[in-house]
């Protein structure tokens, strides 16, 4: 149910805290959930310590804790949150703030656990005030279903400081109603009935995925899941702290229940190895959104005092309720050994006294006869958990793999500028899986979730990350990806996290050496002396780059500096006219006179006293000789500089000889960039699958220069040529011209077309 991240706040108003009234009600129903009505005794009752009955002990240390939850009567407080599931209905999240950590209540919960205790030492261990001090957690879930049926859930936090019930009977020992006695109610006093599964299990569950009915182990009797209402806590074999709670899906619960005929169905309950469909739809789960509601925000502070689970001896604030086996939100890992008749030697430890081994076996019989009675457990220590924990292999979360290939890909298709809408066909095959770790763990989506793409992507839709279009009959919802907002804060959050893990954003495009050309001025040597300027600044000593140092080639900016630096020297602004600039002698003759060669015998030049100057630097570049720079991006580093107009790549299509409907397209000038003749030819020819040939004189052309040839390709290639060659894939459909190395300047490919060739459709 809160599988999704922001699950748990998304809808939600401001926490309110509850009146004592309605913590008192609260109390009451969240009392009545958990225990029995005949064994409930109100949150106020004491027990009696003269004698240690195990089910009235554990009763009363567990209604203890619950009163001090919820009534609060030391300090802390209850808030409720209303939220909005994604199934629409409205619901109601409670919260316990932190209670106050006194003196007393510190010594006496930071003692661990002894590394062998029974299961009567461990009731006794368990706190009867609240051992969350650091962190507020929820505790208990109000909703409607959808027969509008309304459900108080207790929660993990709730659950994990409660003591363990006893488990359930296993699949091929099912308890009938008729066994049911007086002395074997150890447990019947919990309501809640528990359900184990095996430790691999735990890591589906901790994803957010419903517990199938093959993956269940042990299960409850029908009068106890009548008793609960279907609502069941989940367990790993080995670790009897509940790691989900859920309700028994609605089809097994009736079967189960009540089965046809009034007939007994404990022999074939439709769970276990076998067994097909959801067996518990999961409303908590250790690892969804509640359980990171409650995380600290510093595990070292959190480490230091504060109650401690007696299972392993971790503190509960944590962020894994104290329990060692509970790792990261991912897995449960098994912390008890059950003692059995045949195992009964392998629990004993290698210097246990004979009677202390004898009383093992003793038990263990006990236990055979009857496993609902007794129980003796194996305590493991915190240090041997984790120890388990780092040998055991965990698989990759394919959840998270999913999540950060898909904001991955959002980031690339926004730095190409990829055309939108996208099918979302192409966009999984293309740039979804594209964005996955070449380095790491490859994604499948059958390990997910979603198991699709269609249901992850609908889901990002909801919560505003990308629009989807549907198809044109309407029945797919999720036809297109039409649009993707560049604000959301999850883009947002996930494009920082990304450039500081990994650096600035890079592109397959980014990454190759692109080519520019960049437009040269040089000042002619009789405006320089005119005006008399200053010879560093028009030789450009002072340039940023190295190459251009002392050569005379000007950037615009550099050129349009000396002009205005010129102005500004000889005071030329004109006072009477805003804008303008006045015109002296040695200004009009460099700029405005007209030479002898070009001056007509009757022609008569009048010359302007005052311009506006944007009129002037216009003039003054016009005057200017051109030049160029050839410039590899990134970096700003000139591969050639020189006068004049850069080389072209001259691109010409002609019809073929004596048929007007085929077409050759040629090609000369690519050696000037640094490309091979015959490396490009073979590159077009397996490309755009095409005949080719190197033509080193070319009969009836223009002579080539020296060590440069022309390349003729058959059929009509202008289009892809210039793709290809400029890098820009949107400018042809043809896939050859994709992931190009070439990146030449648009501005230098000449395309000239033959008498007779017409012009192609765009």
């Amino acid at each position: 149910m809160f599988a999704k991240e922001g699950s748990s706040t998304i809808g939600g108003k401001k926490d309110a805290p509850l009146k004592k009234s309605d913590r008192r009600k609260l109390r009451d129903r969240s009392l009545d959930i958990l225990f029995n009505s005949s064994s409930s005794t109100g949150g106020n009752d004491s027990a009696d310590n003269s004698d240690y009955n195990t089910s009235e002990e554990w009763t009363s240390r567990a209604e203890k804790l619950i009163n001090d939850a919820i009534i609060a009567p030391k300090g802390g407080d209850v808030l409720s949150r209303k939220l909005k599931l994604a199934s629409g209905h409205l619901a109601t999240l409670f919260l316990r703030t932190p209670s106050p950590l006194t003196d007393a209540v510190e010594h006496a919960t930071c003692d661990k656990a002894s590394d062998h205790q029974s299961y009567d030492d461990i009731i006794k261990s368990y706190p009867t005030t609240w051992p969350y001090h650091k962190t507020t957690q929820p505790i208990l879930l109000e909703y409607e279903d959808s027969d509008r049926k309304l459900h108080l859930v207790p929660l993990l936090p709730l659950l994990a400081a409660l003591p363990p019930p006893l488990p359930s009977s296993p699949l091929t020992k099912v308890v009938e109603e008729s066994s049911i006695t007086e002395a074997s109610n150890k447990s019947s006093q919990y309501k809640i009935p528990n359900i184990s599964v095996h430790p691999e299990v735990s890591k589906y569950i901790c994803r957010g995925a419903d517990l199938m009915s093959a993956g269940i182990r042990t299960f409850p009797s029908p009068w106890a899941l009548r008793q609960s209402k279907g609502l069941v806590t989940i367990s790993i074999i080995g670790n009897p702290q509940p790691a989900a709670i859920g309700f028994v899906d609605r089809t097994l619960f009736r079967d189960y229940c009540y089965p046809k005929n009034g007939g007994n169905n404990t022999s074939s309950c439709g769970v276990g190895i076998g067994a097909k469909g959801v067996g518990v739809t999961i409303v908590n789960c250790y690892g969804d959104d509640l359980w990171k509601l409650g995380l600290p925000p510093s595990a070292k502070q959190c480490e230091e005092g504060g109650s401690l689970n007696p299972l392993t001896g971790g503190t509960y604030d944590n962020g894994n309720y104290g329990n060692a086996g509970f790792v990261d939100g991912k897995y449960v890992y098994q912390i008890l050994q059950q003692v059995e008749e045949d195992e009964s030697d392998s629990v004993e430890e290698e210097n246990a006294s004979e009677d202390e081994a004898n009383n093992n076996e003793d038990t263990a019989c006990e236990e055979t006869a009857n496993k609902m009675k007794d129980l003796n457990v194996a305590v493991c220590s915190e240090d041997n958990g984790k120890e388990e924990s780092a040998n055991n292999e965990v698989e990759p979360d394919h959840d998270d793999i999913l999540v950060t290939a898909f904001f991955t890909s959002l980031l690339q298709i926004l730095v190409n500028k990829t055309p939108l809408p996208i099918p979302v066909s192409t966009y999984y095959a293309k740039h979804l899986m594209d964005a996955v770790s070449v380095t790491g763990p490859k994604l499948d989506l059958k390990q997910t979730a979603y198991k699709k793409i269609g249901p992850f992507l609908l889901d990002m839709a909801a919560e505003g990350v990308i629009e989807l279009g549907a198809s044109k009959d309407g029945k797919d919802k999720c036809a297109t990806l039409s649009g993707i907002v560049k604000n959301h804060p999850d883009l947002v959050a996930f494009k920082k996290k990304w450039k500081a893990e990994n650096g600035a954003m890079t592109t397959s495009q980014d990454k190759a050496i692109k080519k520019a050309v960049v437009d040269l001025f040089i000042v002619p040597r009789h405006i320089a002396d005119n005006l008399q300027l200053d010879k560093d600044e028009v030789m450009a000593i002072n340039a940023k780059t190295e190459e251009r140092r002392g050569t005379g080639f000007l950037t615009k900016k550099e050129c349009n500096a000396i002009i205005e630096n010129y102005i500004e020297k000889e005071g030329l602004k004109d006072p009477k006219g805003k804008g303008k600039v006045l015109v002296n002698g040695p200004l009009c003759d460099a700029i405005y006179r007209i030479s002898k060669k070009n001056k007509t015998p009757d022609q008569e030049q009048e010359y302007p006293t005052s311009v506006k100057r944007k009129d002037l630097i216009e003039k003054f570049f016009n005057k200017m000789e051109k030049g160029y720079a050839l410039v590899e991006m990134p970096g700003s580093r000139i591969v050639r500089i020189g006068r004049g107009q850069p080389p072209s790549v001259d691109i010409e299509v002609e019809n073929r000889q004596g048929n007007k409907r085929k077409f050759l397209t040629r090609i000369r000038g690519m050696e000037e960039y640094g490309i091979d003749g015959k490396s490009l030819s073979n590159d077009v020819s397996h490309r755009f699958a095409c005949s080719a040939s190197v033509e080193t004189n070319p009969v009836g052309r223009p002579a080539l220069k020296k060590n440069c040839v022309e390349i003729v390709f058959q059929g009509r290639l202008d289009v892809e040529l210039t793709a290809l060659l400029t890098g820009d894939e949107n400018m042809s459909t043809h896939g050859g011209a994709k992931n190009s190395d070439y990146n030449l300047p648009k501005s230098v490919i000449n395309v000239s077309l033959r008498k007779g060739i017409p012009a192609k459709k765009k």
